[in-house]
């Protein structure tokens, strides 16, 4: 199978989504914490899609993540996130998120020059304690509680000028209408057929709407893996983690994300989405047409973890299991959502929202 057609201004972003994680060993790491951040401490490796990440322990017990980026990760990117996680730092008390452990010359982003990974970014954070949502039960309670994790965030970073070109990542879902190219790795054909059609109607009819939401920096990927609830409830958001994929983008975009992977099974699939905007109500006032559009997102969403899902499994097998670790639930959760009659997922969150504003 060849590889798809890139499409006009997203060539960096698949130049970033080709390029393999850094071949760092926790040798290296070990190497990486003592030259560039006087730690001394033991090293294990952990799961990344492009990134080699690596959990640090000194003799204390301190607990801290590295984060060795890939080759194409540009200057610009890593110190927009880096912002990011700066200016959220003691501005939310209620979750943990992880603080900037500065380089023994005080920077945020250092460039290696250890032997092996010479000209690579490195990023070391604080840990944040909690356990990943992953395939745990859903409730309510977590999903009201995930949208107001959202809120605070969102508040936190609603004035925050945008980088100064839009980042080339992949995940945005609003580039989802470019990605048809990527449809031929969609195994099975009632599905593929499903996503041509979403793909048509985001580009032709939802995007232009999209574009007019409220704008400003969001996470972006609140995954079961980064998204943390407490040990002793699971119901609790405890910490949110990794912002590694965060863009400017509509700032409803990042309840939608997180809706697509708590999107429950049964007699009301999409309770827990109105659940989290409710939760997000409690922080920030959604604007009526977001919450007009936040279905389609979670649909865009849902394909854009589909479609990513099938393609990088075949380039990268090695690391398979972990990017396929939510293929089964977004693949259930996009069929649900594709077969619902034209505007019934739209109906389904407006009058969910209006009966919660009415009681």
């Amino acid at each position: 199978m060849t590889g798809p057609e890139v499409p006009a201004g997203l060539e960096a972003a698949f130049a970033q989504f080709c390029c393999d994680r850094p071949a760092i060993d926790v040798a290296q790491a070990r190497d990486i914490a003592w030259t560039v951040y006087g730690l001394d401490v033991s090293a294990t490796a952990l799961p990344g899609e492009r990134d080699a990440n690596f959990l640090l322990r000194d003799a204390d017990g301190r607990r801290t993540v590295l984060k060795v980026m890939n080759a194409v990760e540009t200057t610009e990117d890593a110190a927009f996130v880096s912002r990011i996680m700066e200016r959220l730092a003691g501005e939310i008390g209620e979750f943990g998120l992880a603080g900037i452990v500065p380089a023994r010359g005080g920077e945020a982003i250092a460039v290696l020059t250890v032997p092996g990974a010479e000209g690579l970014m490195v990023r070391m954070v604080g840990w944040v304690e909690g356990v990943p949502m992953g395939a745990g039960t859903r409730s309510a309670r977590l999903a009201h509680g995930t949208g107001r994790a959202v809120g605070l965030m969102a508040r936190a970073l609603q004035d925050m000028a945008p980088p100064g070109q839009e980042r080339a990542v992949l995940w945005n879902s609003l580039r989802v209408g470019d990605l048809g190219g990527l449809l031929p790795h969609v195994p099975q054909p009632a599905r593929r057929l499903a996503i041509a059609g979403f793909l048509d109607r985001f580009r032709d009819r939802v995007r232009p709407l999209v574009d007019a939401l409220p704008r400003q920096p969001i996470h972006n990927d609140l995954n079961g893996s980064n998204l943390l609830v407490a040990a002793d409830d699971a119901g609790r958001v405890a910490g949110i983690v990794d912002f590694g994929d965060a863009v400017f983008a509509p700032r409803i975009n990042d309840l939608a994300v997180a809706a697509s992977y708590q999107m429950g099974e049964g007699r009301d699939p999409l309770g827990g989405v109105a659940a989290m905007l409710a939760g997000f109500a409690t922080v920030v006032t959604p604007e009526a047409a977001e919450i007009e559009l936040l279905f389609d997102l979670v649909v865009a969403r849902l394909v854009l973890r589909v479609l990513l899902t099938e393609w990088r499994s075949v380039l990268f097998p090695a690391n398979r299991d972990y990017i396929r670790r939510n293929s089964v639930q977004a693949g259930q959760a996009l069929d649900w959502a594709l077969a619902l009659p034209p505007g019934r997922g739209r109906d389904a969150i407006r009058e969910a929202w209006a009966g919660r504003q009415g009681g």
